[in-house]
This record gives C-alpha cells, structure tokens and sequence, in this order.
C-alpha cells in the first residue's frame, strides 16, 4: 500500500499524531505491507471484546531502512483493501517483517536528534510520540 493509505488507518485507529510524524519520515514513493499477524490468543473474538486484528507492518523510512511495526485494524477494512502482492512475495514478506528486528520506535528514537523541519519536514509538537 501506498504511504497515505497506511497513514489513513492509521487515523482510523485515532492514532493521528503518530500518522502525522509517518507521513514526514515514511519513503512517500516505496510500497507499504500490512498483514494480519496476532498471536494465538489475538485473533478476533466478539464474545471476548476483541474485534480487531493486530496486524503487522513493514515500512520503508526517508533514509531506505525498513523496519516493522503493528497496527489494529477491523478485519472488514483489512478485507476491503487491495491484494496485489502474488502469495509467494506475501510469504516472503511476513518472513521479513518478522525478521526485522528494528521497530519504527527504535527508528524514531534513533532519527530523532535529527529530526526537524529542516531535515526531515517533521515539526514535533508538545504530546507527539514516535510509538
């Protein structure tokens, strides 16, 4: 998916400021994956109060690192987007994302004493987190 798509899910899950800082440090031109990624006891289950997937994803940052990271996301959003990643490349995919030990925290962490408007674009506000 492309970066505004993922930045909009995240909106919809009322993660604004974290979509916010996304969309300056996200590589706007790279593809984006989402894949549905709960542990065993995660999975949706109405009668417990869990009606989200917990889905993992693989982002390409502003300086070509990919990390992962997690979302919640209603599994009728997550069916109403578009498959268009062959199921080969969508294994290889979740191998990688599960591989990939830095998370887009550690990578915020790390960016952050270059972050600003100058470098990145970014301009950090009082309550913005990287998590």
């Amino acid at each position: 998916m492309d970066s505004e798509a993922l930045i909009s899910l995240y909106g919809a899950r009322g993660q604004e400021r974290h979509g916010a800082w996304l969309r300056t440090h996200l590589d706007s031109d790279a593809a984006h994956f989402l894949f549905p990624d709960p542990a065993d006891y995660s999975w949706p289950d109405l009668d417990a109060g869990r009606d989200l997937w917990e889905c993992r994803v693989l982002l390409q940052m502003i300086d070509g690192e990919q990390v992962n990271g997690t979302l919640a996301v209603a599994p009728e959003t997550f069916a109403a987007l578009p498959s268009t990643v062959p199921r080969r490349r969508q294994r290889h995919l979740a191998y990688t994302a599960r591989a990939t030990e830095r998370d887009s925290y550690i990578w915020g962490r790390d960016h952050k004493s270059d972050c600003s408007p100058e470098t990145c674009g970014y301009v950090a506000t009082e309550a913005t987190s990287t998590s």
